[in-house]
């Protein structure tokens, strides 16, 4: 609705003449809402490929490039399971609860929007193409 809204704005502004103050302002909507409508995925993908993740005998390890690195005990923490619907990938987030319901948390992880949630994610493998590979590596290790 964002980008939908912004783009009719500065449609209608360009075509009635309007001063170049309502042309200048709508820019950064459109531009938001370009970000919304495309740019989020585009970020999502740029941001998978830099993304490695580790599994030790002890710890699970994300590291997004050379900017972030998070880790978080196995053994012991609750974890959140999530297949894919074709069952081919799977998301696994090691923590307390569900990280979706942290206030300024992981709402928007793993959705491109991550910009919003102030730097803080949960440690978690999103959309690992071999799920039953992780998952029995999981099950080793906490019944180790």
């Amino acid at each position: 609705m964002w980008g939908g809204f912004a783009i009719f704005w500065e449609a209608s502004v360009l075509t009635s003449g309007a001063p170049i103050f309502f042309v200048a302002w709508g820019i950064p909507f459109v531009g938001v809402g370009i970000y919304f409508i495309f740019g989020r995925f585009i970020y999502k993908r740029s941001r998978q490929r830099q993304t490695a993740y580790g599994l030790s005998s002890e710890r699970a390890m994300v590291a997004v490039g050379t900017t972030s690195f998070v880790d978080s005990p196995v053994k012991n923490v609750a974890t959140s399971i999530r297949r894919s619907r074709d069952g081919r990938h799977v998301s696994v987030t090691f923590g307390e609860g569900d990280y979706r319901a942290r206030p300024q948390g992981g709402y928007y992880a793993n959705t491109g929007m991550e910009l919003f949630s102030r730097g803080v994610s949960p440690v978690a493998f999103f959309d690992v193409a071999e799920p039953d590979r992780l998952l029995g590596a999981l099950d080793r290790i906490r019944t180790n």
